[in-house]
């Protein structure tokens, strides 16, 4: 399997920079400067991540592609920008209702930003492969997982509290919690070995959050699938990824799936991009496969349980609900999860199943069909009261909130 090396990636872009610095310097005096316009046309404020061609960027400023850059607000503060894999140039921007923020470019070494972003795989852990922005956490399944035998298919969700990156850290504190629970248990101290289990439990809130999703053999919160009939072809783990952009403004990465057999076609290899914001609720989520020859049912959506099956909503072209937990109660919360289908023509449906295993009753999904060498993009998130999400009222809200900037996107200018 193909793991993209984090380090390395990073390290190639410090020594970017460092050389770009070297021919900068003496050519400051003269470095050239553009402005980036960005229009907010609607009558609400927007703050979002902006995109704009990094090429054009680069082609006004006479600089070579990949030259460190400074990018300014109108105090002249320092601001967090990303280039991405395919040639976008980020920023967060703030607009207010029908009015413009302006961005000031210009060559040169900008400072230390932390990332509100961060996704890795943790092989440790049977090949988890986990990723994060500043209001919520996900998890896809590795292949070292699928070789247990154990059936857990679609994506899960951490839930956070807090807007700095905790996956890694969480990761690491129950690996060592691991160790040291199995040399307190091979001394008999049965005791003090619950008491390291529970307090570094991921299925506890120590502070920041905690998993208390329930995912098993269904599509989790998200995840797409083939169909025959009624009927989801579930999907198993990944067998490779390769993390396209790390941060710090946006997660990128693609997913590659063992080939399957369905509806008669042979070695169909699904492929998933997913790509997720500072900032958004959403991820944004692009599939496709390879050697499909015919068109074939195709949809995305969540597992809904009994205890919260009355909550399921189905929209024009999304479907949400207010997930229980694994503990409803225990935890005395919801989690709020939605898929939105706003740019493809769906069906929103409700789909009965109650043998995926106990306490299922189905899945909510968007259907629809995907044809030979045709990607399909839609987009799913979670929330809960811990960031912000109060309310399932207030879960519709951000959807519809997040559909109308789809719609009515904001505007980008150079000049």
């Amino acid at each position: 399997m193909e793991r993209k090396s984090f380090s390395n990636s990073r390290s190639k872009r410090a020594g970017s920079w460092l050389v770009c610095a070297m021919f900068a310097l003496p050519m400051a005096v003269h470095a050239q400067s553009i402005d980036l316009v960005v229009s907010n046309p609607t009558p609400v404020q927007r703050v979002q991540v902006v995109e704009v061609d990094a090429k054009k960027v680069y082609q006004r400023l006479g600089r070579a592609y990949g030259s460190p850059l400074i990018v300014r607000n109108v105090f002249k503060q320092q601001v967090v920008y990303q280039l991405t894999a395919d040639s976008l140039l980020l920023v967060e921007a703030a607009v207010s209702p029908q009015r413009k923020a302006v961005f000031h470019i210009t060559c040169g070494m900008p400072r230390a930003f932390q990332s509100a972003v961060d996704g890795r795989l943790y092989p440790w852990r049977v090949d988890d492969f986990a990723w994060e922005n500043d209001r919520c956490a996900y998890r896809a399944y590795g292949p070292a997982l699928q070789q247990t035998g154990e059936k857990a298919f679609g994506f899960d969700v951490w839930l956070k509290s807090v807007p700095g990156l905790v996956v890694a850290e969480r990761y690491a504190k129950v690996y060592e919690a691991n160790q040291e629970e199995k040399r307190l248990r091979s001394l008999g101290k049965q005791q003090e070995a619950d008491s390291i289990s529970l307090n570094n439990s991921l299925h506890r809130d120590h502070g920041n959050g905690l998993d208390c999703y329930k995912v098993g053999p269904t599509l989790g919160c998200g995840a797409p699938a083939l169909m025959i009939g009624d009927s989801i072809v579930m999907p198993y783990c990944f067998k490779e990824y390769h993390v396209r952009d790390n941060g710090p403004l946006r997660f990128s990465a693609e997913f590659i799936y063992l080939p399957v057999n369905v509806n008669g076609e042979n070695g169909l290899i699904e492929h998933r991009l997913i790509t997720l914001d500072k900032g958004s609720s959403f991820n944004r989520i692009t599939v496709w496969y390879e050697n499909l020859r015919h068109r074939q049912k195709f949809c995305a959506g969540f597992v809904v349980h009994d205890a919260g099956k009355e909550t399921v909503r189905l929209g024009n072209d999304y479907v949400q609900y207010a997930d229980p937990t694994d503990n409803p109660d225990g935890h005395n919360l919801q989690i709020y999860v939605g898929v939105l289908f706003p740019n493809v023509k769906s069906r929103p449906r409700m789909l009965q199943n109650t043998r995926l295993c106990k306490g299922v009753s189905g899945h909510a999904v968007c259907e629809t069909t995907i044809n030979p060498h045709e990607k399909i993009t839609y987009y799913f998130g979670a929330g809960w009261p811990g960031s912000g999400i109060r309310d399932q009222k207030a879960w519709q809200h951000e959807i519809e909130y997040f559909c109308s900037t789809l719609k009515e996107p904001l505007k980008i200018n150079l000049k």
